[in-house]
């Protein structure tokens, strides 16, 4: 809170002069297009461009970077650099610079005094001080989602554009060190209005094909529903980022000056000019047009600008003239990738196609940059979830008209989620103690942003605003199963949010302890409930700071953009839950300590479990005699194998085996009838097989528990599937980089140090059966754990997965993936999202521009998953979606494997500098997560469920220790802020204040086809929020789309958008419609 309102304070000193005085050009000044030097027709025209590349962390934290502290471990401070960069433009009009990042200009722009941001205002007028990319942040292009790329630009332009209006307006996007790049990425630039996009890094096969083919500049499609309307100019860059051998002017750099002293015998004016001559003479030679860039710049380059700018105009004025002594044609100017640009159009080249994407991206032959798509997952995660909760606050802040000093907190998640995208960030690429900073940011802005729900719901809930709060809406930590309201409360309730724009049917599990609980819903009926065991793998998990040992279960149906409220209450009369049983199967073979095989099982007890004491006649009792001091049976019961547990299956051999449990442990021999007679509660004792069917609505899961293994899944109609779920790993190279073949597997790397990865093998299984949810528990060793479930009237099986402590003892690093089965005959084909968004169709040992040759296969074949990977045959498709972010790919037929942690004790040279060997609570990271398996027919559309999944409801606790059932039924606890269900194909992708207006963003989902375009009627959407009028805007909200002229290639003509008619709007398929709407609310 205290840099927000350094930050409010420091926006009202830049606006201390009006607005308009400051961004309006002067008569004489021109900015943009305008400001463009002019080339020389028919000569080598070289752009100079002059520019930095600070990342928003790495090395060092974000605020490290900034200040310049911490330079034992890099030097580099920004706010140097932007310091140094002004004053030398300001010296020279002829100089030029471009800025990147907004995060850091932002932090420096509001706390510079008058005078200077009077001087930034005049360079930004006259185009000497040009902005490029404009968000806050260089994001990621593998693991960051669509959604948060577009909020992080669209927070990132809206400071430049409010402070410096259409001249700060970024041209060209400038992606020169994210690790590949996504071709959805490319649509959401043409969707912004950008006219062009630069890269820096792309596979170095490619690169070898587009330099011969002269291919390295290019007519980028999109997205081929959107066809030419996403087409974007696309440049690689010859030398990724970075200035020409030797011409690096800068303190980090070694490089020689150039010295023009005539008497000084390090006079080297003719050497250094020969070999600039040289290098961009050899770099025209691949490039289509009279124009090429050299970038001038790299990594915290500029933070003593004066070395570079005197040797760059020596530069400039040497060349020149040697050029032209020498009838060389040859020019070089001061430029910027916009006048580059300009200049490339202004030669209307005839440019190649591309309509697939950059990925994966490799720098040599075994280099390949796929192991970021898993790294740091426990990272990836929690940015998915703050996503999740921002997107929550900010309809919140509208729809239950909250004050705007709530803004200032809502600005900084914003913030910190444009800080998660950077592509050191969310990649998990940087240091630990920067990991651990990026989560202090986020943290911190998510617990701020808490006023935000804890207002608006009850705000809602209790129907006026000027009632003091009854409730306090807390967050719990499900993904450790941990909420300390639940577990410590005898009632409390549970509010569940909504923020899709249709109705969803969710499974909600609540930690809770071992006692009783009913749940009530909206109307005061007492609704379903399955309470199960929280198994020992989740309990073991060392940051996990709870003592439940239970989950309550129920199924919640939520309106769309909604929330609905729960009353649960601790209840001792209620009886056991009759329907649910448990059974566990204990590997023959398996032991713990020596992992050997064991012989014949000597014996087998079954025991059904039982959750509280039963009232017994005189029965004949079978005693069984072994050692333990664990547990009391008798007391506690069968709960999974920690002090509240025995194992259900016991299977003894000729070995002793120490086992959980007293000294001595009786069993009474009941019969089913017995067990009815002498129990106040129904039960059901089945004899348990070694194969089980799990079964719903949907489909039925054959299990066998002896081998821990998904046989197979069959459907209503009779079909069946052979369906699998396995976990393996794969062994990491070790290496120390001095040549490809002794590279490491890293942070960046994955390489693997085996073609065949190691299948972990079963230590128990257990079965839950249940009416609301059945699973399927796999123990494995190593440090693995598999929970299959499937829920009442749900049509996807939920793969729960935990992995760690990686166990590194044989000093070999691992990296797990899970295995889906099937024998759907993919015939090497399989589909990832870009982004999150967009399909794409991958193909084994296959690159669709270029010949590729795969010296590792494995590594080489993996793509980014945002969201959901699948395979299909011409009937079926098998489609897995993920909770966060991963690498993934079927390199067997029939199969998808997803990769779901890494834990590596080598670096990989490039520049972290620090194995990826993650820790919690001193012992290895313990990953949890899920991924939903859908089983459909191929042509079936699981755009609602992919955005189901990554917008998934948001769950909220609140302590009801004073409020009573009664009271709570007074509430409005059951509420949505739409009329109706959004159109089919429609998603609400943005809803959030805009200074006095809304920001108002409608996605079309739909695969083009004969009805895939959808028209919205704005002004009846809402139930209280009432639009008067609406503008649109490109989809970073920063340009008005009627003002936007598009830039048109190799011959195209524009296309007509339809207008809006009203407030009616049609979008298409796969359009993004962005709008700046006034409004007012029904009170």
């Amino acid at each position: 809170m205290q840099f927000l309102l350094l930050l409010a304070l420091g926006v009202i000193g830049a606006y201390a002069v009006p607005i308009q005085d400051n961004i309006s050009p002067r008569p004489g000044e021109t900015c943009g297009y305008e400001s463009c030097p002019k080339v020389k027709p028919g000569a080598l025209n070289v752009h100079i461009v002059p520019h930095t590349h600070d990342d928003v962390g790495w090395l060092k934290t974000v605020d490290q970077y900034y200040y310049g502290s911490r330079n034992n471990i890099q030097k580099a401070g920004v706010q140097y650099i932007l310091d140094s960069v002004v004053k030398e433009l300001w010296e020279d009009p002829k100089r030029r610079f471009i800025y990147v990042e907004t995060a850091f200009f932002w932090k420096w722009w509001v706390r510079q005094p008058e005078d200077i941001q009077q001087k930034v205002h005049t360079l930004v007028r006259q185009g000497r001080l040009q902005f490029v990319g404009g968000a806050w942040s260089m994001n990621d292009e593998a693991a960051s989602h669509y959604q948060s790329t577009i909020d992080q630009f669209t927070w990132g332009l809206s400071k430049l554009n409010r402070t410096f209006g259409v001249c700060g307006q970024p041209r060209v996007g400038w992606q020169i060190d994210p690790f590949g790049h996504s071709r959805e990425f490319a649509s959401l630039l043409s969707m912004m209005g950008y006219d062009g996009l630069f890269l820096g890094r792309i596979d170095y096969q490619d690169k070898g094909t587009r330099l011969r083919d002269k291919s390295m500049e290019m007519l980028w499609r999109g997205d081929d529903d959107l066809g030419k309307s996403s087409d974007i100019f696309t440049g690689a860059l010859y030398n990724t980022y970075s200035p020409p051998p030797g011409f690096c002017f800068d303190v980090l750099c070694s490089d020689e000056p150039i010295v023009d002293d005539p008497n000084s015998p390090l006079n080297n004016v003719e050497n250094k000019i020969q070999l600039f001559i040289d290098y961009v003479q050899n770099q025209a030679r691949s490039f289509r047009t009279d124009n090429i860039v050299i970038t001038m710049g790299g990594d915290f380059t500029y933070q003593d600008a004066t070395m570079w700018y005197i040797n760059l105009d020596k530069l400039i004025k040497y060349t020149n003239l040697i050029a032209a002594k020498d009838e060389l044609n040859i020019t070089l100017f001061y430029s910027t990738p916009n006048c580059y640009l300009k200049a490339i159009k202004d030669s209307n080249p005839d440019l190649p196609t591309k309509q697939d994407d950059f990925f994966p991206y490799a720098s040599d032959s075994t280099a390949y940059w796929t192991g970021y798509f898993t790294s740091r997952p426990t990272t990836k995660y929690f940015e998915r979830e703050a996503n999740n909760y921002l997107q929550m606050v900010k309809q919140l802040q509208v729809l239950a008209d909250l004050d705007k000093h709530n803004e200032f907190v809502l600005n900084e998640l914003k913030s910190a989620m444009g800080i998660m995208q950077h592509h050191d960030a969310i990649t998990g690429t940087e240091k630990e103690h920067v990991t651990h900073d990026y989560e202090r940011i986020l943290t911190q802005a998510v617990d701020d942003a808490m006023i935000i729900a804890k207002e608006a719901f009850n705000k809602v809930t209790q129907g006026d605003a000027s009632k003091p709060p009854i409730l306090d809406f807390t967050r719990c930590h499900l993904n450790e199963s941990s909420c300390y309201i639940s577990e410590n409360s005898e009632q409390f309730i549970v509010t569940v949010y909504n923020p899709l724009g249709w109705q969803v049917r969710e499974p909600i599990r609540i930690p809770v302890d071992d006692a009783k609980y009913e749940v009530f819903g909206p109307d005061g009926k007492q609704i379903k409930t399955q309470s199960v065991d929280i198994s020992k793998s989740v309990r073991s998990i060392p940051t996990r700071l709870s003592a439940a040992f239970k989950e309550i279960v129920f199924i919640a149906d939520l309106k769309p953009l909604g929330y609905k409220s729960f009353y649960i209450r601790k209840n001792i009369r209620v009886k056991r839950d009759k329907t649910i049983d448990y059974f566990t199967n204990i590997n023959d073979y398996f032991d713990a300590i020596k992992d050997k095989l064991d012989e014949d099982i000597k014996e087998k007890e079954y025991n059904l479990l039982r959750e509280k004491e039963i009232p017994i006649a005189p029965v004949p009792f079978k005693s069984v005699e072994y050692k333990d001091t664990n547990v009391d049976i008798l007391k506690d019961g069968n709960n999974d194998g920690d002090l509240r547990e025995l194992e259900t299956f016991l299977k003894f051999n000729k070995k002793p085996k120490s086992i959980k449990a007293r000294n001595k442990i009786e069993f009474p021999k009941l019969n089913d009838e017995e067990m009815r007679m002498l129990s106040d509660e129904p039960r059901t004792v089945e004899k348990f097989e070694d194969e089980y069917v799990l079964e719903n609505q949907f489909f039925k899961l054959k299990v066998d528990t002896a081998t821990g293994q998904i046989n197979d899944v069959s459907f209503p109609d009779g079909s069946r599937l052979n369906f699998t779920i396995n976990m393996y790993y794969y062994p990491g190279c070790k290496g120390r980089n001095t040549q490809p073949s002794d590279r490491a597997s890293g942070a960046y790397i994955f390489r693997p140090n085996a073609t065949n990865p190691t299948k972990l093998s079963m230590i128990k299984s257990t079965v839950v059966n249940g009416d609301i949810v059945k699973e399927f528990r796999v123990n494995l060793h190593p440090s693995g754990y598999i929970n299959t479930k499937i829920y009442d009237n749900l049509n996807f099986i939920e793969n729960e997965f935990i992995v760690g402590p990686i166990p590194i003892e044989d000093n070999i690093g691992k990296e797990y993936i899970i295995k889906y089965g099937s024998d759907i005959v993919n015939n090497g084909e399989f589909y990832t999202d870009s982004n999150g968004r967009q399909m794409l169709k991958r193909k084994l040992n296959y690159r669709p521009q270029y010949n590729v040759t795969l010296l590792e296969p494995i590594a080489g074949n993996y793509y980014p998953v945002t969201n959901e990977i699948y395979i299909q045959n011409d009937d079926l498709k098998m489609t897995v979606l993920t909770d966060r972010s991963v690498g993934g790919s079927s390199l067997v037929e029939g199969e998808i494997e997803l990769m779901v942690h890494r834990r590596l004790l080598w670096d990989d040279a490039f520049g972290v500098g620090e194995a990826l060997n993650e820790t919690a609570a001193g012992k290895g990271l313990v990953v949890r997560g899920k991924h939903r398996v859908y089983i459909t027919k191929n042509k079936d559309n699981l755009k609602k469920n992919v955005l189901g999944m990554h917008l998934s409801p948001h769950l909220l606790v609140s302590d009801a220790h004073t409020i009573h059932l009664e009271d709570w039924l007074k509430l409005n606890n059951d509420f949505n802020f739409v009329n109706n269900d959004l159109p089919n194909g429609v998603h609400l992708l943005t809803l959030e204040p805009w200074n006095e207006k809304l920001l108002i963003r409608f996605e079309n989902y739909l695969d083009k086809g004969p009805n895939s375009d959808v028209e919205i009627d704005l002004g009846s959407i809402f139930k209280n929020v009432v639009i008067r009028n609406a503008r649109e805007t490109m989809l970073a909200a920063n340009v008005w789309a009627d003002e936007y002229r598009k830039w048109m290639w190799n011959g195209d003509v524009a296309e007509s958008s339809d207008p809006i008619e009203g407030l009616k709007v049609k979008v298409k398929s796969k359009e993004i419609k962005t709008f700046i709407v006034d409004y007012e609310l029904k009170k």
